[in-house]
């Protein structure tokens, strides 16, 4: 559901910003790219890892956008420049092929390397000393 929710609000954002304000389709991908990252890494904090509240979340902040990030402006640019810039593509049709492209790495490393379980040393300690 995030990742939709995310698919639209990249859309919207890239088609406020190439064709309403006028803005190259490239900086256009970066700022929705950018905009569906912080949207998407609250929702994951919130719902999809219910991570929010514990401690750490400005390191989670960075873990995503240094890896789901980065994959997800490469990713998007590459395939942006391919399907925009080589085939002639709209933008608004390629940018759904370009979220596809992705979005399963993005999970992945949310899953894996962002959002992975909290350890909390105080209680980790407590449960070793009880055995």
């Amino acid at each position: 559901m995030v990742g939709v929710l995310g698919s639209v609000v990249q859309t919207v954002v890239l088609y406020l910003g190439r064709d309403v304000a006028g803005l190259h389709y490239l900086l256009a991908t970066v700022l929705a790219v950018e905009m569906t990252l912080a949207h998407n890494f609250v929702w994951h904090e919130h719902w999809t890892w219910k991570t929010a509240g514990q401690p750490y979340w400005t390191r989670r902040a960075w873990k995503y956008q240094l890896g789901t990030g980065t994959v997800a402006l490469l990713a998007n640019l590459f395939a942006m420049r391919v399907l925009v810039g080589g085939l002639g593509l709209p933008t608004l049709v390629a940018t759904p092929l370009a979220i596809v492209g992705s979005g399963v790495i993005n999970f992945l490393i949310g899953q894996f390397l962002v959002f992975k379980r909290v350890v909390l040393p105080g209680r980790d300690a407590l449960r070793n000393v009880m055995k």
